[in-house]
């Protein structure tokens, strides 16, 4: 599975204006609705269920929200830049300005271990981290996430 299957370049979305988590869980998921990924209410319900849980906040201003998805048959991502940080009870009390969301099918054991796997690697490697902050343009974020797929 490579992170280029995960997030198309219909799948990007730069300098997002939201001021809370919950603005940025019905943003995504409005937009994966208009894509004809998932319903988007279901979405947006099956998002805040995960993170009642606990925060998928990782540090470092990133966040990976991710939930199953009843009727989805791949794993597909959605990768936001936030135009302010905002507040996700993130483990180290930072805000959040990258977000790369996974929406998963119901029973996906071990797709979702991998799709987490890989973005986790995007997540510890500062200079890909810093490019995708950067980014300009959907054609940045995916030459960014073509070149940690190569070094995978």
């Amino acid at each position: 599975m490579k992170l280029t299957d995960l997030f198309s370049t219909d799948h990007v979305f730069l300098k997002v204006s939201v001021t809370s988590r919950e603005q940025l869980f019905a943003f995504l998921s409005e937009r994966a609705g208009k894509l004809g990924l998932v319903n988007s209410r279901l979405c947006t319900k099956a998002l805040h269920v995960r993170e009642d849980l606990g925060s998928t906040g990782l540090g470092n201003g990133i966040a990976i929200p991710h939930a199953r998805i009843e009727g989805l048959e791949k794993v597909v991502g959605l990768i936001a830049t936030l135009e302010r940080p905002i507040d996700f009870d993130a483990v180290d009390g930072e805000p959040v300005d990258l977000v790369m969301m996974l929406l998963l099918p119901e029973h996906s054991g071990g797709d979702q271990i991998k799709a987490l796997s890989r973005i986790a690697r995007v997540a510890r490697n500062e200079d890909a981290v810093s490019a995708l902050r950067r980014a300009l343009s959907v054609d940045e974020v995916t030459e960014i996430i073509e070149g940690v797929d190569e070094g995978l």
